[in-house]
């Protein structure tokens, strides 16, 4: 393993760089105490175990004070790691940081690797895999749906949905097996018509947290929605309203925005990255036709598209060049189109032209803020067709986790081919066994060492 040996004593700063009141330095290991005891002036005793203790913090050669400090002692295994750690909370200056590290080097500590503690944590057996990935994810949630979602897996929600999915592939398993005792006295446990049945609920247990992916990855990673429309249309002003403050340039002469801007906002509690476009057009400016260029660039790596028209007059030459890219798109990216200018008045013409797509359409005013909560909700309804993925309690957003259940799946699916054909029960139980494997990539019970190292590498140094 790359975090190995285990017998060391590792250190890292644990809360943000930057200026502030407090830092918190970490140190765990099993001479956590050896090394941070003649550094202290009060001394740390397995008594003092979840005390905070005022305290103060020395250089080791020559013996000078480096700063006044709050220690605070967790016994092992009551500690986040699962050994000894001493949290060492100092004023959050660069200096005294970096020199109570130094002292702690000095006295026999390392410094820690990326997620080197969470890593300790998973082999102590205080967290499985898959809540150790929620550390990470909470530390980078931006939304409080996403965070909500995040703090339910560390508290083992989705590890439980695993565990219960496990358990039930192990008892027809178990009776698999006891199949394959008694074969040669007749008896059978177990009929394949039963366990038909079984294996066909698991699949569909499994196929329900894979449905749930979609909506998980966004609610992880965010949105990218791209607003694309004729210049002059309102693409900008759009921008401004979504983000609710003036993110883009907005003018009545038609091509102001010449390149894309791009704003952060946030929808019923989804993170989005909307972009604005420059006008789509035919042109002979070779400046503006760069900028449709980019425009289009950034359709594939789209989740949605808001499309604009003019909700008072019918599309004319350039909106019918938008029309023909949604033709071409719509098979890769999902598009919503967006009548602005309402408050100008609304020409049914221009409703009956967009009709031929058959896309959701939405009537608004920029100018005014009228049916932008409609959009919203048309974006949301467009990317999550089903609406009770959001009353979900568990769902997969990791692309690690929704690859383990799909070979779950395909060992399952293999597993109810081989039943269907009548195999041997060694043949199914093969593909069953190779299920459980599955499985036990998401917690981390049958995870290679690759793997491993590639997870907590992406974690920051202190976690």
């Amino acid at each position: 393993m790359k975090f190995l040996p285990e017998n060391d004593t590792i250190v890292a700063l644990s809360s943000p760089l930057g200026k502030g009141a407090i830092a918190v330095v970490r140190a765990s290991g099993r001479q956590c105490l050896a090394i941070v005891n003649p550094l202290l002036k009060k001394k740390l005793a397995p008594a003092d175990a979840r005390r905070a203790l005022f305290n103060e913090f020395y250089s080791s050669s020559p013996a000078r004070i480096i700063d006044q400090v709050v220690t605070t002692y967790f016994r092992e295994p009551a500690s986040y790691t699962g050994e000894d750690l001493v949290e060492i909370s100092c004023h959050c200056n660069p200096l005294i940081i970096n020199r109570i590290i130094e002292a702690l080097v000095q006295s026999g500590a390392r410094v820690a690797e990326p997620g080197e503690f969470t890593f300790r944590a998973f082999m102590n057996g205080k967290m499985d895999l898959s809540q150790a990935e929620a550390v990470a994810e909470i530390i980078n949630a931006r939304t409080r749906q996403s965070l909500a979602q995040s703090i339910r897996h560390l508290e083992g929600k989705f590890s439980e949905r695993v565990h219960e999915i496990k358990n039930d592939i192990l008892t027809y398993l178990s009776l698999l097996e006891i199949n394959l005792d008694f074969s040669d006295e007749g008896i059978e446990v177990l009929p394949p018509e039963v366990l038909r049945e079984r294996i066909t609920q698991t699949v569909r247990r499994v196929e329900q947290l894979l449905h749930s992916y979609d909506y998980g990855r966004l609610l992880q990673e965010g949105i990218k929605l791209v607003i694309l429309g004729k210049p002059n249309v309102g693409k900008s002003s759009l921008l401004n309203v979504l983000v609710e403050r003036e993110r883009a340039i907005v003018s009545e002469i038609p091509g102001t925005t010449r390149d894309y801007i791009e704003a952060s906002l946030e929808i019923d509690g989804l993170a989005v990255q909307a972009v604005d476009t420059a006008g789509i057009r035919q042109t002979g400016d070779a400046v503006e036709a760069i900028g449709v260029e980019r425009a289009l660039a950034l359709l594939p790596s789209a989740d949605i598209a808001l499309c604009l028209f003019e909700s008072h007059r019918p599309p004319g030459p350039d909106d019918e060049v938008l029309v023909e890219i949604v033709r071409e798109h719509r098979e890769e990216v999902k598009f919503v189109l967006v009548l602005n200018k309402a408050d100008l008045g609304v020409d049914p013409a221009a409703e009956k032209a967009l009709e031929p797509l058959a896309l959701p359409l939405v009537h608004i005013s920029a100018r005014t803020r009228r049916g932008v909560d409609d959009l919203k909700k048309a974006i949301k309804k467009q990317l999550f067709e089903e609406e009770s993925l959001e009353s979900e309690e568990i769902v997969v957003t990791g692309a690690r986790h929704k690859a383990a259940l799909e070979r779950t799946r395909e060992a399952l699916l293999n597993a109810l081919g081989a039943v269907e054909q009548r195999s041997t029960e060694e043949i199914i139980a093969v593909d069953i066994r190779l299920a459980l494997d599955r499985l036990g990539e998401i917690t981390g019970e049958t995870t290679s060492e690759d793997v491993l190292n590639h997870i907590f590498a992406n974690f920051c140094i202190g976690k």
